[in-house]
Parts: structure tokens; C-alpha cells; sequence
């Protein structure tokens, strides 16, 4: 494995950027907070909620214009209705509302379709149903090729009963029903938490929950709480899977169907936190890697494999942001059936002091440095790149994330002065303070070739413009274009490699 350094290009002021240009929409003042709802052939549409709690949808053409806006209703009660977001499918746009029935003290999943002129079918599709005391209902995933969709919800099991998975996996049409299953969950610890489930293109469903061991089950030098793969597919008997590593905790975990048929799980691992006052700073650096590749035909293990990894830490960790765990952002799929991982830096410390006047909590979220992973077909780790960070309480941290044609492309906001920061101590904190200033900052692309290289440029100035875009509110719409939302305007970042 080689640790590869981050290559800096010149800094490119005002989107003056290879290979990516960013246009802003003309701007519309909205009460209501708006929200991307994606983008398909050159068509893009954000959504917002009106002053009489109606779902309003805007078009904008190929070059942000802005074409209409239409209040989309499904015929449902709208004190009672959440949506819950939308899928764009070759020519439609399928809207998932959930709606509670106080009556029959039930939820109902709907699908409600609208076309890109967002002309509202007549017809309302029922996808789910359950008594309002489901767990997780409403939720939802689609296949990496877009022709399957999974709903799902849980049951809480009576007693010593274990919960109960019902799930349905239709076609994109809605019309068809492909596997549909009732199943306990094999799992018998009162303690549990279902964090995932995805559906391949072959219509196999996969459920991932952290489980917390039992007085009887834990053992020494194991963690208190392992993760669980579960399998359902077309066959009666499903398939299972257990992470459970000695002397380390999991600290994060990604799951992933991929477009070649194969099925990756991956995540860091840290220092087991065994001893009566725990390990300290050491129990927060993960700088280990798992890598777990099934066969998504057979369900078959392919490989699984576990690595330290280089570089991702100072060699004497000293500051406080030098004890960040890493978080798994995303995961791609590379053609020759390896990935990578793209992980963040993320932790939040609470303090709470306390006098005899009372007591105060306060809060710090550590958004740090962004690594980059490069895995092959075999689970083997190739390179591992590193993205000096450190964002404290900033106003707009985090990542987001596209793969094209073999490149990594990661966007963020930061202090404009790091444009040239090679490594952790040159790089100024960004932060949301009193004396801070937005207009210090810029959006950033960094671009991670297949090799590991990283090459990092300055695409949009704040200096001399008051557009400010949320990372968080942003959206990935297709692997070329991110939609930007900047409150009452969107823009629209393409990359044209």
C-alpha cells in the first residue's frame, strides 16, 4: 500500500476551474425553506412547502432558467401528509408521501407521479401500510440501476419475540410486486438498531443492524456491540453476515449494491475502549479499514479483508482535531469491481459545566480532514489520500461527493487562505465565531484520481458575492451535476471530464 500526498494545482478564483463550471438561477425570495428535489434531462426542480401547507414545485431549463411552478397535489390530507422526498425515473418524477389515518390508527406509503412539466397523474399508488406504531416506516431505496425500488417497515416483537421485517420490492412502474417477504429478524438481543437496508438490481434485499451484546454474550477483548449483515432473497432461507472485530469497535460503516453484481461493506475501526476509565484520546483515532465483498448472484463471500492504514494521522497526535474518528461518507464502485471510500473526520463533544448559579452544556462538531480510499477487486487497499481539514462549529461544514469516470470529486467550503495548505499545520480553523466573516471563505473541489493523487482548486470566491450554497442542503443529481442550494437560489456545478 502507498500513502499518497495531496498535489496542490493553482488556485482558481471565481470557478475559473478545469473541467467543472458552476451557473447560479435567478433568485426567488421564499418564505419557506426550499429544498433540491434533483434533476433529470437537463430539467431541475426544487420544492417547497406554501403558507397553506401545500407541496409547490419550480422547473428550471438547462441553463437555470426558471420555467414554472405549480402547487402538485395528490388528493391527500394535508395536515396529516409528510413527504418524503422523490425519485427521478425515465420520463416521470415519483413523489413517496406517508400519511397518517388517526381513524384507523394506521400509515400509509403513497406514490404519487408527476411528469417533468409536473403534471400530476390522476392515479395514487398505495405502497405500504402499517399500524402507527411501526418502526422505521416510509423509508425507502433504490437499485444502483434505477429498475427497482424497496419499501419497508418494522414490527416490534411481544416479549422475548424478535422484531419483524416487512418488506415489498417493486418494479419502476409500481405495477408489479417482485419479492415481497414477513420475516423476524434473526436477531435476539433486546438492544438493536436496524441502520441500512439497500436492494441490488437482482432484487436481493440487505439489512445491516448494530447490535448491542447481552450480558451473556459478551466476551473479553470484544467489543459491547457488533454489526449484522442479513440477506433475503427469492430463496426461503436467507443469508447472514457478522462484523465483530477483537480489540477494536467498529466506529463507522458503509453498505453498498454495486453495478457489477457485487455487494461491498466496509468501515474503520478504532481502539477497543476496555479499561475502567477507557482508553482516552487513543479509543477516537481509527485508522483501520474492513472490507467485505459479497457476490450478490450466489450471496457468496468473496473477500474480506482488514488493513492498517498510513497517514491518515499525525505520527504524534497532540491537538484536540488530531483525535477525530473517521466517518465512511460514500462509497463508489470502480468497472473492475473494486471501490472507493471516501471518509470525513466527524466527532461532537459535549461539555456541561456546572457553579452555583446552575449549569451549561455546550456543544463542538469537529469536521476535519477527508480521506480517500482506493480498494481493488480483491478487498486490498491500493492507496490511501488525505485532505487537510478542520472545521469547527463551522456554519456549513462537511462534504459532498460524486464519482466520474475513475475520479473522486469532493466539494466543500473552507477558508480561502488554505487554498494552498499542505498539511495539517498549515491549515487555518474554520468556524462560525463572533468575528468570523463568510466572505473569507470559498467552495472547494478536490479531484482524487484513480492513482490517489489529489489535486485541490478554489471554484467559487465569496469575496465579491453575497450567494452563500449549504453543503447539506446540496444534492448530487446524476455523477456530472450537483445541485447547489443557496436558501433562494440553486446553482448548478457540472463537471465535464
Amino acid at each position: 500500500m502507498k500513502y499518497l500526498k495531496l498535489v496542490l494545482l493553482l488556485v482558481a478564483i471565481q470557478c475559473g476551474a478545469q473541467n467543472v463550471t458552476l451557473k447560479w438561477a435567478e433568485k426567488i425570495k421564499t418564505k419557506q425553506a426550499v429544498a433540491i428535489l434533483g434533476g433529470k434531462n437537463g430539467n431541475y426542480f426544487t420544492r417547497h412547502i406554501d403558507k397553506d401547507k401545500k407541496l409547490v414545485c419550480r422547473s428550471y431549463d438547462k441553463d437555470l432558467n426558471f420555467k414554472d411552478e405549480k402547487i402538485v397535489n395528490f388528493n391527500l390530507d394535508n395536515k396529516r401528509q409528510q413527504y418524503q422526498g422523490a425519485y427521478f425515473l425515465k420520463d416521470k418524477i415519483v413523489h413517496f408521501i406517508r400519511e397518517n389515518v388517526r381513524k384507523e390508527d394506521k400509515d400509509y406509503l403513497y406514490a404519487g407521479i408527476t411528469d417533468l412539466n409536473l403534471k400530476t397523474s390522476e392515479k395514487t399508488y398505495v405502497l405500504d401500510e402499517a399500524d402507527d406504531d411501526a418502526l422505521i416506516f416510509g423509508q425507502r431505496s433504490i437499485s444502483p440501476d434505477s429498475t427497482k425500488v424497496v419499501v419497508y417497515h418494522e414490527i416490534k416483537g411481544k416479549k422475548k419475540e424478535p422484531n419483524t421485517l416487512n418488506f415489498k420490492v417493486y418494479n419502476t412502474d409500481f405495477t408489479k410486486v417482485i419479492l415481497q417477504k414477513s420475516e423476524q429478524l434473526p436477531i435476539k438481543a433486546k438492544n438493536f438498531l436496524t441502520e441500512e437496508i439497500k436492494v441490488d438490481n437482482l432484487g436481493n434485499v440487505y439489512v445491516l443492524a448494530k447490535i448491542y451484546k447481552e450480558k451473556d454474550e459478551k466476551e473479553k477483548d470484544l467489543s459491547k456491540y457488533y454489526y449484522k449483515l442479513i440477506v433475503f432473497n427469492k430463496e426461503s432461507q436467507h443469508k447472514e453476515f457478522d462484523f465483530d472485530y477483537p480489540n477494536k469497535d467498529i466506529e463507522s460503516i458503509g453498505i453498498l449494491p454495486g453495478e457489477n453484481n457485487t455487494f461491498i461493506c466496509t468501515g474503520f475501526l478504532k481502539v477497543l475502549d476496555k479499561s475502567f476509565f477507557g482508553s482516552g484520546k487513543k479509543a477516537l483515532i481509527s485508522d483501520e479499514l474492513f472490507a467485505t465483498i459479497i457476490d450478490c448472484k450466489t450471496g457468496a463471500l468473496k473477500s474480506s479483508k482488514k488493513y492498517e492504514l498510513e497517514g491518515l494521522y499525525p505520527e504524534k497526535p497532540k491537538k484536540t482535531q488530531d483525535y477525530v474518528p473517521y466517518e465512511v461518507r460514500n462509497i463508489f464502485f470502480k468497472k473492475d469491481g473494486g471501490a472507493v471510500v471516501v471518509a470525513e473526520q466527524y466527532k461532537l463533544v459535549v461539555v456541561t459545566t456546572s457553579n452555583k448559579y446552575g449549569s451549561s452544556t455546550s456543544y463542538n462538531y469537529y469536521y476535519c480532514d477527508i480521506a480517500c480510499i482506493q480498494i481493488n477487486s480483491k478487498s486490498e487497499v491500493q492507496s490511501v489520500s488525505k485532505m487537510p481539514k478542520y472545521q469547527l462549529n463551522a456554519a456549513n461544514p462537511s462534504i459532498i461527493t460524486t464519482y466520474v469516470n475513475g475520479t473522486t470529486f469532493i466539494v466543500y467550503e473552507d477558508l480561502e487562505k488554505n487554498a494552498n495548505a499542505e498539511n495539517d499545520k498549515e491549515t487555518k480553523r474554520s468556524t462560525n465565531k463572533m468575528f468570523s466573516s463568510s466572505s473569507k471563505n470559498a467552495l472547494f473541489l478536490v479531484a482524487v484520481a484513480p492513482s490517489g493523487e489529489m489535486k485541490k482548486e478554489v471554484i467559487y470566491s465569496y469575496k465579491d458575492s453575497k450567494i452563500r450554497p449549504n453543503i447539506f442542503g446540496s444534492k448530487v443529481i446524476n455523477k456530472n451535476e450537483i445541485l447547489l442550494n443557496a436558501n433562494d437560489q440553486i446553482g448548478l456545478l457540472k463537471i465535464t471530464k
